[in-house]
């Protein structure tokens, strides 16, 4: 049994046990669950440069043949060396094809599961947290912690330092998504070149202000009643690839959020006092658009719309081939209630 936190994974996964044969990693930052699957997959192969040693499957490929899972898992490589498996969830049920390989695990072969946000208890988080080949890796967006040391390590890698100033503006406009991040830092880095230090007007001529991602926009949208960017942000989500349980647990997350600042503000804190007392990180960008939420609904309206938005999540888990459809309603039936004015009583 391994749970990975993920104030520990990056170190883990730079020497994951070789008895572990199965690695799920999984949480709301996709770029950071990217990041960690491909360094597994280098570690596990240890430098091997074939091609066919690394194999992709998505979620509906296993789901529709759990056989092939188990055929490839245990397939011998011509050139030998070691193989990985990388498989992209995408909320399908991938049980029936793992748990005879936990019963059995392949000798030569690690399998990577890549999935987005799962609660603790979920079958396949379960399964994994409690084989004794399996771990299961944390991946949750950075905050001041975390972000700060992965600034600095970048400007010197590129043989510079930074402004204290400059990576204090870093840490408030970045850290929601580690391959966001990464490419903001890679575009600073590149305008820095031939410089000993990084300053404040560096970051502030290069760095965007990380413009939201289609499930953030859609979040927005949906919480200021929106309806053509709510259309056009969930019709991006899906066509990338966006996962519908993750979507929900994202809209309930921002209700959550909503419901605890106004509590604040109606016991008499300005938005900005009442935001100081809440964990969540937000960016500059960020807290424009939260500040307009939070005046439109109130701890009373939002505290309303969780229980629905709970059943929602349940029924995709139920049958996730219905998820798009039951997010699509939900997004919705918040934004029209909000424009007719009901949730904001």
């Amino acid at each position: 049994m391994a749970i990975i936190t993920n104030a520990t994974a990056d170190a883990y996964v730079k020497r994951a046990p070789r008895e572990t044969r199965f690695f799920l990693v999984h949480g709301s930052d996709e770029g950071l669950v990217r990041e960690r699957v491909k360094a597994l997959a280098a570690t596990a192969l240890q430098g091997e440069a074939d091609p066919l040693s690394l194999i992709r499957f998505d979620g509906d490929a296993v789901a529709r043949d759990p056989g092939a899972l188990a055929d490839e898992a245990y397939a011998i490589s011509m050139f030998g060396g070691a193989r990985a498996i990388w498989i992209e969830a995408q909320a399908r049920d991938l049980l029936p094809a793992l748990t005879p390989l936990f019963a059995r695990p392949p000798e030569d072969c690690v399998v990577l599961v890549e999935a987005g946000s799962l609660k603790k208890g979920t079958a396949l988080r379960a399964a994994f947290e409690k084989s004794d080949v399996a771990a299961s890796v944390e991946c949750y967006p950075d905050d001041r912690r975390s972000l700060a040391p992965l600034i600095e390590a970048e400007a010197r890698a590129a043989g510079m330092t930074i402004a204290p100033e400059a990576r204090d503006s870093l840490v408030a406009l970045l850290g929601a998504d580690r391959g966001a991040t990464r490419g903001e830092l890679a575009k600073l880095m590149l305008y820095a070149r031939g410089k000993s230090r990084i300053e404040l007007e560096d970051v502030e001529a290069i760095v965007t202000e990380a413009a939201p991602s289609s499930l953030d926009a859609t979040v927005d949208a949906t919480m200021l009643s929106d309806m053509a960017a709510l259309q056009s942000g969930a019709q991006r989500f899906f066509a990338d690839g966006g996962d519908a349980g993750f979507l929900v647990s994202r809209l309930t997350q921002r209700l959550t959020l909503l419901h605890r600042l106004r509590l604040e503000m109606e016991r008499g804190k300005p938005f900005e006092a009442a935001l100081q007392t809440q964990p969540a990180r937000v960016s500059p960008m960020a807290r424009v658009a939260l500040a307009k939420q939070a005046e439109r609904w109130s701890a009373a309206s939002a505290a309303r719309r969780m229980p629905a938005l709970a059943a929602v999540a349940g029924r995709i888990r139920r049958n996730p081939r219905l998820g798009e459809a039951l997010a699509m309603r939900a997004l919705w039936a918040l934004a029209s209630g909000l424009k007719a004015g009901r949730p904001t009583q």
